[in-house]
């Protein structure tokens, strides 16, 4: 299996300094720095046989800057992308560093190698050995600079992965490109993210089960389903509810349909036991009630935006503390990755005792007047301090200041809080109606099947 990529380098130092200075010593910064990063000794160094794996395609891998340089003021080509950067990773412990250094070379010849200059190091420093590729932007042959598309790095994916059937590797079948910044960073940090959900379910339905039926059964319960359908290109795993589903191959190479088969293989009586511990739990989640007790001085029942954040929280599982309530839509799920928030305005909506949206506007208004009397009067602390000179005035001053812009900190996040709680207070109620609905079919199904009529 290797991994892919393509970007250019630019002297980005001959846009940021004095054009008067000496060219000749700026030009070529960036590209000296990729090659001398591609060649570093203590990434390409084999300790056991004290060789280097650093070899240049059409040139000399000693003198591969002089010779690009070179080219490139033959053809009076010294501006733009000097060079192009590229890698080829593959997966760790898959291939010897030789191997991993003669399939680089075999890519670069040919992709590359009949028009442009080209330097191959592979570097051993990380448990996944990879290729670097310093590829001239000029071309040795009519001076044409390299043209990086889509179709260029298509056929760079391509190549490499003829490559590596050639050399019997792994060859990933499902690319999924890049990863969005932001989920890619929650994953990392162990944030809830649908992704990682859908894997603590799956993990948990795997856990229970000795058999497909069983899996299936607990995942259904869990208010999901894994659809494996000739119709569809991939399978995919979705909410029972409805919504959007997800391709299992987005999860991992763990949650495709045949290695989750091998997992469920591997289990024994225990899985069975904790498959049967989770049924009963749920059966006696919907025995009847059979008797109440009364109160002589009942609660008042929550209304307004109070009622309905505490509603949503409930169905979050996140109160009360240590709940085993689990949400079974979509919906309600994307919503519990932002719980801290919903608590924050939960908090709000008690403290102010707001009760609809006009309330809440109310208090936006009243923070902004709030706010504007504190600006004035830290402006007016600053204009002293011009005027001040000394040092104890001074120092009694900062510190007035310095509270006042704390003060003034707090009530923009109740200010940004109460924003907030306008925009989601409809979703919110859709979601809750939603989920709440889910819940009554569910039971209902469970209902049914027993053949029970709970009134």
């Amino acid at each position: 299996m290797a991994t892919t990529k393509i970007w250019p380098i630019k002297d980005s130092l001959k846009r940021v300094t004095d054009y008067a200075a000496n060219p000749d010593k700026t030009e070529y910064d960036d590209l000296k720095k990729s090659i001398s990063y591609a060649v570093n000794g203590e990434k390409t160094e084999v300790t056991s046989e004290k060789v280097y794996l650093v070899t240049g395609v059409r040139c000399n891998a000693e003198t591969a800057f002089e010779e690009m340089s070179a080219v490139k003021k033959a053809f009076g080509k010294t501006g733009g992308n000097i060079a192009y950067h590229a890698y080829q990773s593959f997966k760790p412990g898959e291939i010897t560093p030789e191997e991993c250094h003669k399939v680089g070379i075999e890519l670069a010849e040919r992709l590359w190698g009949d028009r442009y200059q080209v330097l191959v190091a592979t570097h051993l420093d990380k448990e996944h050995l990879h290729n670097h590729f310093i590829i001239n932007s000029v071309s040795f042959v009519d001076g044409k600079k390299f043209n990086d598309n889509k179709a260029a790095y298509r056929r760079m994916r391509e190549v490499s992965d003829e490559l590596c059937r050639d050399h019997t590797l792994s060859v990933i079948e499902h690319p999924r490109g890049r990863t969005p910044r932001q989920l890619y960073f929650a994953e990392k940090n162990g944030a809830p993210t649908i992704y990682n959900q859908l894997r603590s379910t799956i993990d948990e339905a795997i856990s229970m089960s000795t058999n497909i039926e069983m899996f299936e059964s607990v995942l259904r319960m869990k208010g999901c389903s894994i659809k494996v359908d000739p119709s569809r290109k991939y399978p995919v795993i979705c909410s029972v509810y409805g919504g959007k589903p997800t391709r299992l191959y987005h999860l991992g190479e763990e949650y495709d349909p045949q290695r989750i088969y091998e997992r469920i293989c591997q289990n024994d009586i225990e899985a069975a036991e904790k498959y049967y511990r989770f049924i009963d739990e749920r059966r006696r989640a919907y025995q009847p009630v059979t008797a109440r007790s009364y109160c002589h001085h009942p609660k008042r029942k929550l209304t307004g935006l109070y009622g309905l954040y505490i509603r949503c929280l409930y169905q979050m599982g996140y109160l009360p503390k240590h709940s085993s309530y689990q949400p079974l839509t979509p919906e309600m799920k994307a919503a519990l990755r932002k719980c801290d928030e919903y608590s924050r305005q939960a908090r709000l909506i008690g403290e102010e005792h707001l009760e609809t949206t006009a309330d809440a506007e109310g208090l936006i208004k009243r923070y902004d007047d709030q706010i504007g009397r504190l600006c004035e009067d830290r402006q007016k602390i600053r204009n002293m301090l011009r005027r001040c000179k000394d040092p104890d005035t001074i120092s009694n001053l900062k510190e007035q200041r310095n509270a006042l812009s704390t003060e003034i900190k707090e009530i923009r996040g109740k200010k940004f809080t109460a924003v907030q709680i306008i925009e989601r207070a409809e979703k919110i109620h859709e979601d809750v109606a939603r989920e709440t609905a889910a819940k009554r079919q569910e039971r209902e199904v469970y209902v049914r099947k027993r053949g029970q009529n709970i009134r």
